[in-house]
Formats: structure tokens, C-alpha cells, sequence
């Protein structure tokens, strides 16, 4: 008789479940939530905090004040260290990133207009300014996730806890290897309440195979989706900013 005897089917089941550990089923519901969330926000005001190693060196910690436009993409940024502005607007200002350095001598020259992946405006980034941003971070997570790393190897804790008076999801992958992953460990903080991925702390392996410090970290804090900005808030003469040349 070909049929399954009483308990095949379960134990086969059970054999599927174990294909994906809960954890990373876990992680990748997360994924599914925040990419949902983040769909439904046009706008939002937050404070991004920022540190990314570049060519071995880690920078120094970065607070900036943002306010983002999905679409079409826009983001403004003042840094509260010392007030450097940076604004760049989709099909505005010739497609370049308009910013005003406080510091050193580009300072002199006052508002730079510079394409987003130029040099000068890659210096202390990672990515270009047009990747700023909760969509942009919840894309790239994605695409890797479920699109280009499909090992399933890694080690994966979810758990919750309360951070800054709120619930938060936090996410912690831990790699075997750097043949596996450019990253040695992996944290994402989901927020429990909007379901926003809003932060990721990224490590790097050291020359010896070892992991090592953080390679980025990305959080956005005190994100406001109610009291949005409008759309002259996108705009280089906005008369709160100094990014129009005195010239």
C-alpha cells in the first residue's frame, strides 16, 4: 500500500520547518513588515546617526538632522555639529547635490553644486546621498536577503526589547566566515509598534578572518511622519537654509 503511514506526514513537515531556522523566518516576516510600513510613508522628519569605515579607518560619530521626500526623492540635511547643510532634489538643481560646508577651506568657497557620487560629496560616505533614507535602507536590506545571499548558515537571534521608551525587534546575524559574508555580524532594530526597519549596525572581519568593528551604522531616531515637510522644504532658496551663493 502506498500511503503515508500516521506519522510520515508530520515528521516530514517538521523536516520543512527545519529547512529555515525560526529565526531567520522571523527575520525575513520583519523584512516583509518594515518594506510594507516604509511603502506607506512619503515623508518624515528624523535625526540620522552615522559611523561607516572607510579604507580601514573608522570615522568619527555623525548626528544630522533630515527631512526625506519619497517621491520624487528628496532629502535635506543640516549637521548639528556644525551646521553643514547638504540638499539634494530629484529633478532639481541640474540632478547635483547643493551643499555649504562650514569647515576647512571648502568653507571658502561657500554652496558647492556637485553631482551625488562626486568625490568631494563621497567624502565620509559609503553611499551617495541619493541613498539616504528609511526606503533606501529597507531596499538594500531586502534585495540582499532575499535576493542575493541564499545561504542559510547563518546564526539568527530576534528578540525585544524596550529601547528609548519604545518596543523594538532587534535582529543579530552572525556569519561563519568572510567566505560567506562581507559582514561578521549583522544587527537591524525594527520598530514594533510602525514596523519601520529604522536602524542597522553592520560589522566587518579583520585581515586575520577574525570580526572586527563596525563597518556602518545607520539609525534613524525621532522619525516624525505626522508633522511632515512640505514641499518648499525641498528647495535650495528656503529661507531657513544657506544654500543659495551669495554671488
Amino acid at each position: 500500500m502506498d500511503g503515508a503511514s500516521p506519522g510520515q506526514n508530520s515528521a516530514e513537515d517538521e523536516n520543512a520547518n527545519q529547512q529555515q531556522p525560526a529565526g531567520l523566518e522571523h527575520f525575513h516576516k520583519l523584512l516583509q513588515d518594515a518594506r510594507t510600513a516604509t511603502s506607506q510613508v512619503d515623508r518624515y522628519k528624523a535625526t540620522l546617526e552615522k559611523q561607516v569605515r572607510l579604507n580601514g579607518e573608522l570615522c568619527d560619530p555623525e548626528t544630522i538632522d533630515i527631512k526625506v521626500r519619497h517621491r520624487p526623492f528628496a532629502v535635506y540635511m543640516k549637521w548639528q555639529s556644525d551646521g553643514k547643510e547638504a540638499l539634494y532634489a530629484e529633478g532639481e538643481n541640474n540632478g547635483k547635490l547643493v551643499a555649504r560646508p562650514t569647515r576647512g577651506l571648502a568653507a571658502l568657497k561657500g554652496v558647492w553644486e556637485l553631482q551625488p557620487d562626486a568625490p568631494k560629496a563621497m567624502v565620509g560616505c559609503r553611499y551617495p546621498v541619493t541613498e539616504i533614507g528609511l526606503e533606501k535602507m529597507i531596499e538594500r536590506v531586502c534585495a540582499y536577503y532575499f535576493e542575493e545571499y541564499q545561504n542559510e548558515i547563518a546564526s539568527c537571534d530576534v528578540h525585544q526589547e524596550e529601547r528609548d521608551g519604545r518596543q523594538v525587534h532587534i535582529v543579530e546575524l552572525t556569519f561563519p566566515s568572510k567566505d560567506e559574508s562581507q559582514y561578521s555580524i549583522c544587527k537591524y532594530y525594527f520598530d514594533a509598534e510602525s514596523k519601520l526597519l529604522y536602524g542597522l549596525e553592520l560589522c566587518e572581519w579583520n585581515y586575520e578572518g577574525e570580526p572586527a568593528g563596525i563597518a556602518e551604522k545607520f539609525v534613524y531616531r525621532d522619525i516624525d511622519a505626522e508633522q511632515i515637510p512640505d514641499d518648499n522644504e525641498f528647495r535650495v532658496d528656503h529661507p531657513k537654509y544657506s544654500l543659495v551663493s551669495k554671488r
